[in-house]
């Protein structure tokens, strides 16, 4: 009986220990295969995680852009062709001021009226002075006849040297009688202040009761409102250009305006003057074109945008306005290279064409400048270029562009 009991027990032990080794090689397996799986997963995910750590941006090639087909822009000032300030040739109390201040005056209207009553006496006493010089000649002359007609014998030669004496002084008072005559006469009228010109006149800087003197620096001002010129500075290579346009075409300028409220103002200008000389500082010579102005929208000293179609065709190298930074040093655009890595490009500037702005220098057309997403960018960064939003934004400057052109038109 103890035989068996001990057989059974060892027959138990073993089978207990069978299952343990099982579930310990189950238990291996498992943790082989999870952590075979993990490190798989882990490896095939890196990759990605570079790729998502890379900058997405969106790229525009540097095109090639057909400048005259945008109206070149300038700044300009009106000016008046004719301004007159009012002053006062005499001295006196101002009797009447007979215009309306803001209105358009004619050339020869009465302005302002002095007191005429001292100038008015003076030309009475000078008409007299006149007269008893006048008679004092005739008396003079009546003598000098009697004296030249007597003997030898019963005139002696002073006698007739004083008769010719007097004679030419009377006269020579006769002639400073006139002109003191004329010169009243001067004095009376320029107590009508009348205006010079046509123009518009401005306020009235002293009315009726001020005593004014010819040390007052202006009554009023006057500016002639039309025609008007408009004056701004043009590039020396522009101008040069439009001298030969000028040969061809006449001195009738195809400009457009854009007053200071938006408002375009298209009447031709034609051409006025221009300055006999180039600033040296910019470049630039001052050009005049003389303008229609009927209605008065063009006010001498207003500011406005003077459009101007280019004289020649001009290529040059464009990019979106998008594409352009600045810092302290100077402007710049990020370009990705053929490896997907970015480089800073120090650019030079020049004129803007809508969305588009023209480079001068530091891009060649072809290359690929980033338009979107320059904030996680720096010099020698990899990058992944959104070639859908790219393709987008090269259709949507293409558009911009010939919106510009059309503008020009």
């Amino acid at each position: 009986m103890q035989g068996n009991g001990e057989h059974k027990n060892v027959e138990i032990n073993g089978k207990t220990k069978s299952g343990l080794v099982k579930i310990v090689a189950a238990v291996v397996v498992i943790a082989a295969v999870f952590f075979g799986y993990k490190a798989w997963k882990d490896g095939s995910s890196a990759p990605v995680q570079q790729a998502a750590s890379e900058p997405v941006v969106v790229v525009k090639q540097v095109e090639k852009f057909d400048a005259s087909s945008v109206p070149s822009e300038y700044v300009g000032r009106v000016e008046s062709i004719q301004s007159v300030s009012v002053k006062p040739q005499i001295s006196g109390e101002i009797a009447k001021v007979c215009f309306k201040e803001g209105s358009i005056v004619k050339a020869g209207e009465l302005l302002f009226q002095i007191d005429p009553k001292q100038y008015e006496a003076t030309v009475q006493l000078r008409k007299a002075e006149l007269q008893q010089a006048e008679a004092n000649f005739v008396t003079a002359e009546k003598y000098y006849n009697r004296v030249m007609a007597a003997s030898e014998q019963a005139v002696s030669a002073t006698d007739r040297d004083t008769a010719e004496g007097n004679l030419l002084q009377t006269k020579a008072a006769v002639a400073q009688a006139k002109a003191n005559l004329r010169l009243a006469q001067i004095d009376l009228n320029y107590c009508r202040i009348t205006s010079p010109i046509t123009g518009k006149i401005g306020k009235a800087l002293y009315t009726k009761g001020n005593y004014v003197t010819p040390s007052v620096t202006e009554l009023a001002s006057i500016v002639q409102m039309d025609p008007i010129r408009v004056s701004y500075p043009l590039p020396d290579r522009d101008y040069l250009d439009q001298l030969e346009l000028f040969k061809s075409d006449g001195s009738v300028y195809n400009t457009k305006l854009t007053l200071s409220n938006g408002t375009e103002y298209n009447l031709p200008g034609k051409r006025d003057f221009e300055d006999n000389r180039i600033d040296q500082t910019t470049g630039t010579i001052m050009m005049r074109l003389r303008f229609e102005n009927k209605a008065g929208e063009l006010i001498p000293g207003e500011m406005v945008r003077v459009f101007t179609k280019p004289a020649k065709s001009r290529i040059v190298n464009a990019v979106p306005q998008t594409a352009v930074m600045a810092d302290e040093k100077g402007d710049y655009a990020y370009v990705v290279n053929a490896d997907n890595t970015v480089r800073q490009a120090r650019i030079t500037l020049g004129r803007e064409f809508g969305q588009l702005r023209e480079v001068v220098s530091g891009l060649e057309a072809g290359e690929n400048v980033v338009v979107a997403g320059l904030q996680r960018l720096s010099p020698g960064a990899k990058v992944r270029i959104d070639t859908g939003a790219a393709q987008a934004e090269s259709g949507e400057a293409a558009q911009q562009g010939g919106e510009a052109a059309k503008e020009g038109n």
